[in-house]
């Protein structure tokens, strides 16, 4: 958790303090809450971050309220700087805060209408319904991590998670996910994402064994420790384009490690599906 809530730069700080006030205001007795999230609460958030967080409040926005935040989400990204932009968050109706919800079960995706929030994708103006933060992996790290700009304690809102229940999360993710990347590659062939995906499932291995949340860094530490050496280049290749901070989905994928990256994803759902989830 960053001290008091505060991020590693200052400009970020005023913007998500402005921000929080303005929503508190807009959404009056319906607003609870303000929690970062993501890697501002893990700790390795960077300049190529999104700008994490959920939005909980006592029940699902009205229609009046969307507009008015969609307002001013506008009136913020319309700010001459790079946070603005890269916001990403959902509104969290409490009642759904302590009701398990996954994006796959047993390896399928779960895509479910009453999954989706109110939410904004980074770098959107427009507010949707998605189910992108309805995942025990925020839950967990906004009740073990997050900090509060606004509201109480996340450990009052949202009951503790069994680790089993996360590591059943993180498999099921990283096997139907990585179905969904080997069948419908394109999507992600850019740049940054032929990087996330080595990243990202290097942080979802350690994170199954250790039945926790942590940062990519931890996870490619354990990867180097635990994994083949065929596959320590890769990562640290990624690993250093990852701290590039010109890093974007808009930029080509490198055809050699792309295919390379769509490997590595195989292989670590082969090792997914090896770990034995047992009892507590």
């Amino acid at each position: 958790m960053t001290e008091a809530g505060k991020t590693p730069f200052p400009e970020l700080d005023i913007i998500l303090e402005n921000y929080a006030e303005e929503l508190q205001k807009t959404l009056g007795s319906n607003f609870i809450g303000f929690y970062l999230q993501g890697s501002l609460a893990l700790g390795d958030f960077d300049l190529t971050s999104d700008v994490d967080f959920i939005v909980v409040t006592n029940d699902d926005l009205s229609d009046e309220q969307v507009n008015s935040v969609k307002q001013i989400h506008n009136k913020t990204y319309d700010q001459d700087n790079r946070w603005v932009k890269r916001l990403e968050y959902s509104f969290f109706p409490k009642n759904l805060l302590n009701k398990h919800s996954s994006p796959f079960i047993n390896g399928k995706r779960n895509d479910t209408k009453e999954r989706r929030l109110w939410y904004f994708n980074n770098g959107s103006r427009n507010i949707e319904k998605s189910d992108h933060c309805n995942t025990l992996v925020t839950r967990w790290t906004i009740r073990e991590k997050g900090a509060a700009l606004r509201g109480s304690d996340p450990k009052t809102l949202i009951d503790s998670i069994n680790p089993n229940d996360l590591r059943r999360e993180i498999k099921d993710t990283m096997v139907g996910w990585g179905k969904e990347l080997q069948e419908n590659p394109n999507e992600y062939k850019n740049r940054f994402y032929q990087s996330y995906l080595v990243l990202n499932y290097s942080r979802m291995l350690n994170d199954l064994h250790q039945g926790e949340i942590g940062t990519k860094l931890k996870g490619i530490i354990w990867a180097k420790q635990n994994l083949d050496l065929e596959w320590f280049s890769l990562i640290d290749f990624c690993w250093k384009e990852r701290q590039d901070t010109l890093i974007s989905v808009k930029q080509p994928a490198n055809q050699k490690i792309f295919k390379k990256s769509l490997e590595f994803v195989r292989y670590a759902v082969d090792q997914a599906k090896k770990y034995k989830i047992t009892q507590l």
